[in-house]
């Protein structure tokens, strides 16, 4: 008796690991399943620009968006919902499903301003870029018939004038910082105006209402006949304003220097969230994948050439810009959050 009774229970083991193991396998090849049939996209897809229509981001946003509609096989969207240096748009992206059916253009690190500035929903490692489009310089303009030709001419002349000269800039973002950090660091009194966008700056500094502006290199390509460059935040010639020399360069005689390039500079990037790569990593490298597609179209190309929006592009996996943006974040935390208070 006690034979059959070892022998029975021996059956019951043998069967109840041989369920466990099907089991096993069916979980294993549900999951598999899921994945092989995950056909995304299979719907629209909404690139959310952060910024007003007819800037550079929504002429990128635009450019790019019939060529990564071919490679990802579905509508892409242009919606524009400019406002609060990205705050507005951030805010509106991360209200959404994070599924990968929606992407936000903004640039950094005027996005990291918002976090150090405001009080947001997000966080500095919120987004996760997917693509760098453009890295742009910010570059310090003047009229060809001002009397300054370089930075050292108006800081000379600022300190000389206290509170007369005056610096136009779109607020919120690294052109208002890099006027702040100059006054701060130089001890200059100057007028500092700030404007909702940079177009709006370029138009206050041709109707001669501010002296000087801090501009994106590349997006003031519009005012070039009427203005020359006082200096640019790039050790690296500008095809856009070729005889700018560097801010630090200019700045040795006065004995200081800006943090690093990426203080002096806007990079144009598209973002999804951590949250959707955490969920959907294939996802987010198929994006990244499409993306880089584009990047080799020769049709692609020439349109970023045609709008004069070629030479600031980078067009590279946001996974290779993840330390560089990591950097951007840490000095907006530890260099310009502070100059704000």
């Amino acid at each position: 008796m006690k034979k059959y009774l070892t022998l029975l229970l021996a059956l019951v083991m043998i069967l109840s690991l041989s369920a466990c193991s099907e089991k096993e396998q069916t979980d294993e090849v549900s999951t598999h399943e899921v994945e092989a049939t995950d056909n995304f996209p299979n719907d629209n897809i909404t690139i959310i620009v952060a910024y007003s229509a007819g800037g550079s981001s929504d002429k990128l946003a635009r450019i790019v968006q019939p060529y990564l509609q071919d490679e990802l096989g579905v509508n892409v969207i242009v919606e524009n919902q400019g406002g609060a240096s990205g705050q507005i748009a951030t805010e509106a992206f991360l209200a959404k499903e994070q599924d990968g059916y929606n992407l936000l253009a903004v640039n950094v690190p005027g996005v990291y301003y918002t976090v150090a500035l405001q009080q947001t929903t997000y966080d500095y490692d919120t987004l996760v870029p997917v693509w760098v489009e453009s890295y742009d310089p910010i570059v310090m303009l003047a009229l060809n018939n001002s009397p300054y030709n370089t930075l050292a001419d108006f800081i000379d002349a600022a300190k000389a004038n206290p509170g007369k000269l005056s610096v136009g800039f779109a607020a919120g973002g690294g052109q208002q910082a890099t006027a702040m950090w100059l006054a701060n660091n130089l001890d200059l009194d100057i007028k500092q105006v700030s404007f909702d966008g940079g177009s709006d700056a370029s138009a206050a500094l041709l109707g001669g209402h501010v002296d000087v502006i801090f501009g994106d290199a590349a997006a003031r390509v519009d005012i070039v006949p009427e203005a020359k460059a006082l200096g640019i935040g790039s050790p690296v010639t500008n095809a856009v304003w070729p005889d700018a020399v560097s801010f630090n360069e200019q700045l040795k005689a006065y004995n200081v220097q800006m943090p690093t390039d990426e203080f002096q500079a806007r990079m144009g990037c598209y973002f999804v969230s951590k949250e959707f790569v955490e969920k959907y990593p294939e996802r987010y490298e198929k994006l990244i994948a499409a993306f880089e597609a584009v990047a080799q179209n020769d049709d692609y190309i020439q349109m970023l050439k045609d709008g004069n929006l070629y030479a600031s592009c980078v067009l590279e996996s946001g996974a290779k810009y993840s330390d560089k943006l990591v950097s951007m974040a840490d000095e907006v935390k530890n260099i310009i959050a502070p100059m704000f208070k």
